[in-house]
């Protein structure tokens, strides 16, 4: 009995050795920062599809950014994008899939005192004409304005859709959403206001700011090479459908309907 078990045993490896016992293939998916959690998720449900049973999938932490995004596309099916791409990208043979639009957030520190603004208010306050949280109802206090990079995806969106954040001198510039969480926690930033991707901002004093509206289309960047292929054709597809669209708004951002 115990040479038919070790037989058994030795047969059952040698199967896996074999040539044709293949391992799942690799797929990385890298790039912008904004994009990893709403990739993580998509890729949780898109990798019990069909198409994806030979698959394995990895959405590393590290941001690459939206350009390392796009690099890893040229070697890999996917590659995340922190904000649309731009006509000089698309003339590098890429193609997108949205996946989402991450809503802007206001926060701020904890001695501020204050829950809603205007938008007048909020273009007063980054215009550096409004220097006192006591002017908008707050404490008496200094304001501090901590935001991000020039090229950091999020802040060119905003830029885009409201004018007066061309002009901003910040007293702080942070270059990842977690360091202006830990900023606002922090007593430099007790009396900071600062902005994020609202999923990223759990934890904070959230103010509402009336007849403001603002996101940035999250994604998916392929080479325009593997248009036809099947990971990218079944992605788009599975993007648009009714079960992501309710995925996508359970993660707290805005589904692209």
């Amino acid at each position: 009995m115990k040479q038919i078990v070790t037989v058994g045993l030795m047969l059952l490896l040698l199967n896996f050795s074999l040539p044709g016992a293949q391992a799942a293939e690799r797929q990385v998916i890298a790039g912008a920062g904004p994009s990893t959690n709403i990739v993580k998720i998509f890729v949780d449900d898109f990798a019990h599809l069909p198409v994806c049973t030979e698959v394995a999938f990895e959405v590393p932490e590290k941001s690459t950014k939206h350009a390392g995004g796009i690099k890893c596309s040229d070697y890999n099916v996917f590659g995340r994008t922190g904000r649309p791409l731009n006509e000089k990208e698309k003339a590098m043979d890429k193609g997108e899939v949205f996946l989402a639009k991450a809503p802007v957030a206001f926060a701020v520190g904890a001695k501020v005192g204050v829950s809603e603004l205007s938008i007048e208010q909020l273009k007063k306050i980054f215009a550096r004409k409004i220097t006192n949280w006591k002017d908008v109802g707050g404490a008496d206090l200094t304001i501090t304005l901590a935001g991000r990079e020039p090229t950091e995806a999020l802040f060119l969106e905003l830029k885009q859709q409201y004018d007066f954040f061309n002009n901003v001198e910040f007293d702080f510039v942070m270059n990842k959403d977690h360091h202006i969480v830990s900023f606002l926690h922090s007593p430099k930033g007790e009396s900071a206001i600062a902005f994020g991707a609202k999923p990223n901002f759990g934890g904070l004093n959230i103010v509402t700011v009336d007849n403001f509206s603002a996101g940035v289309r999250l994604g998916l960047v392929y080479d325009l090479s593997n248009s036809d292929n099947p990971l990218v054709v079944a992605a788009k597809s599975f993007a648009k459908s009714p079960e992501w669209q309710k995925r996508v708004e359970q993660a707290g951002m805005i589904a692209l309907h």
